[in-house]
């Protein structure tokens, strides 16, 4: 029996049974992969965070058949802060949310992998709530640069979502000037131009919608902001 190690997060969990545990981890060395945890709830170990959504563990499991069987597991950082602001905790959940759809079991995902780590630690460092949804932003524009579906973005304000571009054919999606300035810096990752701009919360949440409809068409998601807040 070869055991397999990585550090990984939780992204998913479900309880079953009285006191099993399913877990789904984003690792660093295998990707998005499903575990069982057998008894778990009934422990009462502190290093059960490890094994709870946001925490970051080394795992060491093994293969049998079609199925990976928990071995052990070491909690190596959690985030206290996020867990204690609400509107932190939501901006998370919905990241969560978004890899779950995006991810496929088995694939190593290294650049995604320290986004979301890097995402998580932000979060909990960061104390200003413009920067946290900005953050979602960026998210979401480096993952459709990840996965290969960006648009074009030329003269005008109006976003084709179905035609992958912004121009000046009138659609029901118009974006302001300042909306359009800060889209074309997150896509060049020029995040102390957006600061510097001191965007309001509502322009940041507007284009965060329009980037969550435009991949929902285009790697037919389901994934919803709105649900969250």
């Amino acid at each position: 029996m070869k055991l397999l190690k990585t550090d990984g997060i939780v992204i998913k969990k479900v309880d079953h049974s009285e006191a099993d545990r399913a877990l789904t981890l984003f690792t660093k060395n295998f990707g998005k992969i499903n575990i069982n945890i057998s008894g778990i709830r009934k422990s009462k170990k502190r290093h059960l965070n490890g094994a709870d959504l946001f925490g970051i563990s080394n795992f060491i499991f093994y293969k049998k058949d079609e199925h990976y069987i928990l071995s052990s597991f070491e909690l190596n950082e959690t985030f206290f802060n996020l867990r204690k602001d609400l509107e932190k905790l939501n901006i998370s959940f919905h990241i969560l949310e978004i890899l779950n759809s995006i991810l496929v079991e088995n694939e190593t995902r290294t650049g995604l992998y320290k986004l979301l780590l890097n995402s998580f630690r932000f979060l909990d460092k960061n104390n200003k709530p413009t920067k946290d949804y900005l953050l979602l932003g960026y998210f979401l524009a480096l993952l459709i640069k990840e996965e290969g579906i960006m648009f074009n973005i030329k003269d005008g304000l109006y976003f084709n979502i179905e035609n992958s571009i912004i121009d000046n054919m009138p659609t029901s999606n118009k974006l302001t000037e300042i909306q359009k300035i800060i889209t074309i810096h997150l896509f060049d990752e020029k995040i102390n131009d957006i600061i510097s701009l001191d965007p309001c919360i509502d322009d940041i949440i507007n284009i965060i919608l329009l980037l969550e409809d435009y991949m929902n068409y285009h790697l037919n998601l389901k994934i919803n902001f709105k649900k969250y807040f």
